[in-house]
């Protein structure tokens, strides 16, 4: 898994305009032990040729909602995660088009640009279009060679799916695809790259006390064990681990869809 950078260090904001929710949310799915231990096992699989990366890795989207692709010659690059298209509403999903539906077209992939990556899961052509305002992911029911349409579930997350599908229809005509339906705002963005850190900083072993000071206010350091006791900033760190311990268990599925 790859290593966590020491959790005092600021965030860096720079570059990070283009994170989306799932970008994050395998953030906090790598540093669940079991997802780390799976994964692990799953690559042993793989270098033993028991199974290919493409199988292992679904095996672990089925069990977790998203994995990173399990090859081991891939780099841990939060923008290969892969997610179940059931989780993830702005993933665009593409079945084969009715016969009458005269304006439908096969998917040619070498017409949209960069490709960030392709692979195959359970029969299913999954592709990551790359792009500087956030990365498009594309499953392909069917064969790409036939006409295809867009699925579009009806329910809360229709207008996510209508969005994606429209940067995707601007990509095939050449034209900037926009920001994604599924970007965190910048305050959204700071607080869970923050809880991050305060997660890291847990894992290692790092005093409730330590966190609050790196993180909130270095103030506290210097507070009697009464006042830490009754200080705001206690009661803050508390609130933050809390909810970074429950995005890393489960709650990360709940950023695949921006909540």
């Amino acid at each position: 898994m790859p290593s966590a950078k020491d959790w005092r260090t600021p965030v860096d904001e720079t570059g990070d305009d283009a994170l989306q929710y799932r970008d994050i949310a395998i953030g906090y799915l790598s540093r669940n032990s079991r997802y780390q231990a799976d994964y692990v096992r799953a690559l042993r699989r793989v270098k033993r040729r028991e199974i290919t990366a493409d199988e292992a890795t679904s095996a672990l989207v089925r069990r977790w909602g998203m994995s990173f692709h399990a090859a081991p010659s891939w780099a841990f690059d939060p923008k290969l995660a892969i997610a179940r298209p059931d989780l993830a509403p702005d993933d665009i999903v593409l079945a084969r088009a009715p016969p009458d539906l005269a304006s439908a077209q096969p998917f040619d992939v070498a017409a949209l640009g960069s490709v960030r990556a392709k692979m195959t899961f359970e029969g299913r052509l999954h592709v990551i279009l790359a792009d500087a305002d956030g990365d498009a992911h594309v499953w392909v029911l069917d064969s790409p060679d036939r006409p295809l349409a867009a699925m579009l579930p009806f329910g809360a997350n229709l207008a996510i799916g209508l969005a994606a599908v429209e940067r995707l229809r601007r990509r095939l005509r050449g034209l900037s695809a926009g920001a994604p339906p599924l970007r965190p705002p910048p305050s959204r963005r700071r607080h869970l790259l923050t809880l991050l850190r305060a997660l890291d900083g847990h894992q290692i072993g790092a005093s409730r006390r330590e966190l609050a000071a790196t993180l909130i206010d270095a103030a506290v350091r210097a507070f009697s064990a009464a006042e830490w006791v009754e200080s705001r900033e206690r009661k803050r760190i508390g609130r933050w681990l809390a909810e970074a311990i429950e995005l890393r268990d489960g709650g990360y599925t709940r950023l695949l869809r921006g909540d």
